[in-house]
């Protein structure tokens, strides 16, 4: 039989057999303005108009600005391997029939990967370029006008950084089916088209490296393919991104990436939450208490604190005129009325810690604050309350009674915040680590209201108790130079405070730290050390200062304390011969590393892309609900996780990463903007909240996929922060051999 007379029974059966043409229609392409001033994106369907079987050309046209010095990836690289690349995602077969093999055009250029040994090269094109691409007119096509559309294709180019262009922002090209038979088919694409049209072959890129010249590909052997549906997706994905071996992800539209985890949480076979481990455990409300008991009385030994207890005692007993009876009613009030209002204060950083943490409008305006207290505790200026207001207060004050008293107690609860302000964020602050607050309009908890009066009971306490026996003040040390030293000491801190909240910021603002980044955070960290230390040695002094020739030997002790904290961070500021930032031994450095937040290690985010490797590996999923600014999570990954027989464990394991404030722009291929990284981090949070019943960061989960399709969860592991990496090690123990005995 001529070759013509089978290509013609081949259009028959195809014409049978084939399904419905999907018609494409997409609004007018929207380029974002900084994609714009790189370059510009052209597709054209060459010809234009061509009847059913003919071979028209598609071109794809990524066009660089002359002067931008912009640059863009090939959707092939000669390694599969690279991470920066085009994303190519031609439609099924429709009213066009792509063929191949597919490739990229000459003209690629190379340069050194980032971070990888000597030799890997990453290819790129730094002028115009054009794919072209084959397809055939499909004998099922409609005569008309039609519209193409790469629907799913993601193309980037870059300078600095690099701005994605997604499928419904890119253009679209029009093309028309004519009707009628046609004397220009070309028979060999024609078999090639209908070849992929019967699943007898699919749509491949060329071998990696090759290149177009001129679209003469030869086509794809008939027969050779496996049968059923071409995929749609031709380009090469990226490696799983789960193992923690570095690997990152392509990103996902956010209705996409949210229908993965809720086809997961649909697969979930719950029988019991905690199933081979057990349940987060509740927070120790009696140790919670006494600790906001302990910092708010530890907010008493302040400058702006201490002086004022003996002085308002003072005014109790004049005020009183000897009566017992009336000194005790006006040490009550005032004493209510610093736990009012300085107890709402802790309440409310209590209540909304976890999430103004992770604002960074809240660091900046943090920062700001904490720079202006410390600047007047080192004595540029003082911080004093308007002289209108000032004065308004002490004339109200001065009445006595219990207007007096109440307007005494919010002047000083005022005055005194410059100093207590530090204690009080720093205890917010530790405490919103094991919080398991997920909404800003939960009713208030019975912890969160304990806590908040127990900080403020405590540091008004010592006026009542005074006020009751007035003899005690006599124990009291005498307010004089030391206390100066007490201040300056404390706008180092607040300095210190300062410069980590500045760095949280940016690292909420831009994907990658260019400012204050973990190095410059620890070295001004190491020079506020030093200096705090000679300080206290007496070396130089400020404004306010005493002159004084001698120190005494608490005064001498502490300025060893921090001399030698300088010295034990200063190594951590050098990077060794493998690249990385030297870690002194130690929980001291694990805490201020954690607290600094570090960039963080590598894992996978995607818990679909985990589970489906899962079930190829048989291996069990270990999940970790993190933060990237979560102080505690830091602390895991950077101190725990290390440890050989932790990292042993894990290693038995696929490991994700669900970040549940914002993804980093490290996971992905290409950064697909803050907005997309925060969206994915909320469906991560309302993931962990609505599976696990629990917000709180960090949260340990170990899930397994089974034959069935199900998704069983094996364990949660019941702390946050891992107090005893033996405990976590064994509970990781546990996990595995849960896991092997599950059917």
């Amino acid at each position: 039989m001529p070759r013509l007379t089978r290509v013609a029974a081949l259009v028959v059966i195809a014409w049978a057999s084939s399904p419905a043409t999907a018609q494409f229609e997409l609004p007018p392409s929207k380029l974002p303005k900084k994609f714009l001033a790189l370059a510009d994106v052209q597709l054209e369907v060459v010809p234009a108009s061509a009847k059913w079987g003919e071979t028209v050309t598609v071109k794809l046209t990524i066009d660089l600005k002359p002067g931008a010095e912009g640059y863009t990836y090939p959707f092939f690289p000669k390694d599969p391997g690279q991470d920066s690349k085009n994303t190519l995602v031609l439609p099924p077969p429709g009213d066009l029939i792509f063929i191949g093999p597919l490739s990229d055009p000459p003209g690629l250029k190379e340069k050194q990967r980032d971070g990888a040994p000597e030799g890997v090269m990453d290819q790129y094109y730094d002028k115009s370029v054009t794919w072209q691409f084959k397809a055939v007119v499909s004998p099922k096509a409609t005569p008309g006008k039609k519209t193409l559309a790469l629907s799913k294709t993601v193309l980037q180019v870059c300078k600095e950084q690099c701005i994605r262009a997604t499928g419904d922002q890119l253009p679209t090209a029009a093309f028309e089916v004519q009707d009628g038979a046609s004397d220009r088919v070309n028979p060999a694409d024609l078999a090639a088209a209908l070849d992929i049209l019967l699943g007898r072959t699919k749509l491949t890129p060329a071998a990696p490296g090759e290149i177009s010249q001129g679209n003469t590909e030869p086509r794809q052997p008939a027969g050779s393919g496996t049968n059923g549906p071409p995929p749609a997706a031709v380009a090469p994905m990226p490696p799983p991104a789960s193992s923690g071996e570095g690997g990152r992800k392509p990103a996902k539209p956010i209705e996409v990436y949210t229908a993965d985890l809720q086809a997961i949480q649909a697969q979930l076979h719950q029988t019991n939450a905690s199933e081979g481990g057990s349940g987060k455990a509740e927070p120790d409300l009696g140790s919670f208490v006494l600790t906001a008991a302990a910092w708010g009385l530890i907010s008493l030994i302040t400058p702006c604190v201490f002086p004022m207890i003996p002085i308002t005692v003072s005014i109790f007993l004049k005020h009183a005129h000897g009566s017992f009876r009336e000194r005790i009613k006006l040490a009550t009030i005032y004493c209510l009325t610093i736990v009012a209002v300085l107890g709402v204060s802790a309440f409310a950083l209590l209540k909304f810690m976890a999430w103004l943490a992770a604002h960074p409008v809240t660091n900046l305006a943090l920062a700001a604050l904490f720079l202006v207290m410390a600047l007047s505790l080192f004595g540029l200026y003082e911080l004093t309350l308007p002289s209108f207001l000032s004065r308004r207060l002490q004339a109200k004050q001065a009445r006595g009674g219990v207007v007096g008293t109440i307007f005494g107690a919010l002047a000083f609860t005022v005055i005194s915040f410059t100093c207590v302000a530090p204690f009080l964020g720093g205890f917010a602050g530790i405490s919103a680590a094991d919080s398991a607050r997920t909404s800003l309009i939960e009713l208030p908890s019975a912890r969160e209201i304990a806590g908040g009066l127990a900080f403020a009971t405590a540091f008004a306490a010592p006026f009542f108790v005074l006020a009751l026996v007035p003899s005690l003040m006599r124990a009291l040390p005498k307010s004089g130079g030391w206390l100066d030293s007490v201040k300056v000491v404390m706008g180092f801190l607040e300095l210190a405070a300062a410069m980590k909240f500045l760095r949280t910021a940016e690292l909420r603002i831009f994907p990658t730290p260019q400012y204050f980044t973990y190095e410059l955070v620890l070295g001004g960290w190491v020079a506020i050390s030093l200096a705090c230390g000679l300080y206290l040695l007496n070396l130089y002094r400020l404004p306010h200062d005493e002159d004084r020739p001698h120190i005494g030997v608490v005064r001498l002790l502490f300025a060893l304390l921090f001399l030698g904290l300088a010295a034990y961070l200063l190594p951590a500021t050098f990077r060794g011969a493998d690249g990385k930032l030297q870690r002194p031994a130690g929980a001291v450095y694990a805490w201020v590393e954690a607290f600094l937040l570090p960039e963080p290690e590598a894992w996978g985010t995607d818990l679909k892309t985990a589970l489906e490797k899962a079930k190829q590996t048989n291996k069990p999923v270990f999940v970790d609900f993190t933060g990237v600014t979560c102080t505690n999570c830091k602390y895991n990954e950077q101190s725990i996780f290390p440890q050989t027989t932790i990292r042993e464990q894990l290693a038995k394991f696929e490991r994700v990463q669900l970040y549940t404030d914002e993804v980093p722009a490290a996971a992905y291929v290409s950064d697909p903007g803050l907005a997309a990284r925060k969206e994915e981090a909320a469906a991560n949070a309302r993931f962990q909240v609505e599976v696990f019943k629990d917000g709180a960061l960090p949260l340990y989960a170990v899930l397994l996929p089974t034959a069935d399709g199900q998704v069983k969860v094996v364990g949660v592991y019941d702390e946050g922060k891992i107090n005893n990496p033996d405990r976590f090690a064994a509970w990781l123990q546990a996990m595995l051999d849960t896991a092997k005995s599950k059917p």
